[in-house]
């Protein structure tokens, strides 16, 4: 499986001065962190750790931390208009984005090592870095090797790897966090030796969102899938784990909302975006997770696949449920 290495220096740096000048406009609105667990702090709050939201799902700062629903796309936040030069640096990136946000770290701040999943080449997305505000004794550690960036450097770090923070200066460490799917333009941030190893196939590139064909606009009817097609493997699922029969069957009801298919199971409403053919993603994620369906001899199927890398791992189900369209035959 192609990597790259724990931490890489991107290629851009940023003007250190217009960074500084664009939290200044908003650092008065910073909010606890969405995730106060005792994983990240020893007292089990937020440790000393806040963020602003400058992009989340649905745009709405006041619905941080709470469930969307699967709904809603990612988009800017009303904070975004007060950052004008972050939103220059994002627009000159030419990638796609997920969610972008300023995260502090208050002085005396410890955040306890732990590794956030999913994130990698292999499922979509990554996680890069720029200092706004720091100083020589806020360090971050990825993998047990300690960090020290300068404010305008733009850095890349594998948070799939153990790593930590602790802030013992005397100020805030205040970093831009850009999480971004994956595309070529992507890859020409980084200096040439680091992305040479890298194989295509063993990346999952961004697809974009395809318009939903008329022919499935009437789209209706009671959708069967296992169980394990909406669980959340942190490791790569096993053709074993995808296929096992002992697994409870999942139903939902399936219809179209606002141009889109909207899965609602177990409570909530999932939301997928169309990739082209009948293969659909949910939507806010990438093409790990898919589901197409077709017509065989004359009955209706869903075929749900895993992707990580280059490994890909499905199942289908007969759909006697689903009404309203003429499936295209497989």
């Amino acid at each position: 499986m192609s990597s790259l290495p724990d931490v890489v220096r991107l290629l851009p740096s940023f003007d250190a001065e217009r960074l500084q000048a664009d939290l200044e406009s908003v650092k008065a609105h910073f909010i606890g962190h969405a995730n106060p667990t005792k994983a990240y702090s020893d007292e089990g709050d937020a440790g000393g750790w806040g963020m602003l939201p400058l992009r989340i799902p649905g745009g709405d700062p006041d619905r941080v931390g709470q469930t969307n629903g699967g709904r809603e796309e990612f988009a800017d936040t009303p904070y975004m208009k007060s950052t004008p030069y972050i939103r220059e640096i994002l627009d000159s990136l030419r990638v796609p984005l997920r969610g972008v946000r300023l995260s502090a770290h208050e002085a005396g701040a410890v955040v306890q090592e732990h590794i956030d999943r999913p994130y990698g080449l292999e499922i979509g997305w990554v996680r890069l870095h720029i200092p706004i505000q720091t100083n020589d004794r806020a360090v971050f550690f990825v993998n047990g090797k300690p960090n020290r960036w300068k404010p305008g450097e733009f850095w890349y770090a594998n948070i799939v790897r153990p790593h930590r923070l602790i802030n013992e200066g005397d100020e805030r460490r205040i970093h831009l966090l850009i999480d971004c799917y994956i595309s070529k333009e992507l890859f020409e941030l980084f200096p040439e030796a680091d992305r040479v190893g890298i194989k295509d196939e063993d990346v999952i590139f961004y697809q974009q969102e395809q318009p939903l064909p008329e022919e499935l606009s009437g789209l209706s009817g009671t959708l069967r899938m296992p169980a394990s097609f909406i669980n959340q493997f942190p490791d790569d699922p096993s053709e074993a784990q995808w296929h096992a029969e002992d697994q409870p069957e999942v139903e939902g009801k399936l219809e179209v909302q606002d141009g889109r298919i909207v899965l609602w199971a177990a409570g909530r409403g999932m939301a997928f975006a169309h990739l082209g053919n009948s293969e659909f993603r949910p939507l806010c994620w990438s093409k790990e997770r898919t589901m197409t369906l077709d017509s065989r001899d004359g009955r209706a199927w869903a075929t749900f696949r895993c992707r990580r890398g280059s490994k890909v791992v499905e199942t289908a189900r007969q759909q006697p449920l689903l009404q309203g369209v003429t499936l295209p035959t497989r």
